[in-house]
């Protein structure tokens, strides 16, 4: 399949949307082009809706003074109308103190998106991290 490079762009678009919402800790925001059969599998949580998504963030929000969303080897596969997005990420600005390998660490993330009646909606996310299962701890790689 080839890359439909204005879905890309609009994709992008709504990612950068996103962790603009996120820096400001505007949970409406950052959820207002959720679709409503969202589901989201998180590290701690599954969430299968857009209230449980909001809940979640505004359980996480207290630990951030001033929450900085990073990517890295971000690919975006794109259709018409369909897109899936993955990347290794990172949220900077907590409060709290963490392990340095913690703070090191970079997560995985899935998301993918529909575009539904015009509008690019998110309809599912998946953030891990990497885990050893024969030592059974996870892993702290870059």
């Amino acid at each position: 399949m080839k890359n439909n490079e204005q879905s890309v762009t609009e994709i992008r678009a709504a990612m950068d949307k996103w962790t603009e919402a996120l820096r400001r800790k505007d949970i409406e925001a950052m959820h207002e082009n959720y679709a409503d059969q969202y589901c989201m599998f998180d590290v701690k949580d599954t969430v299968y809706s857009v209230a449980g998504a909001k809940e979640l963030w505004a359980q996480c929000f207290p630990y951030f003074d001033d929450p900085q969303a990073k990517y890295k080897d971000l690919v975006i596969h794109a259709s018409d109308d369909m897109a899936v997005v993955h990347f290794k990420s990172q949220i900077e600005g907590l409060n709290v103190p963490m392990p340095e390998e913690m703070k090191q660490a970079w997560l995985r993330g899935t998301v993918c998106f529909r575009k539904i009646d015009g509008v690019w909606k998110c309809v599912h996310e998946h953030i891990s991290f990497p885990v050893d299962c024969e030592k059974n701890e996870i892993v702290y790689s870059e």
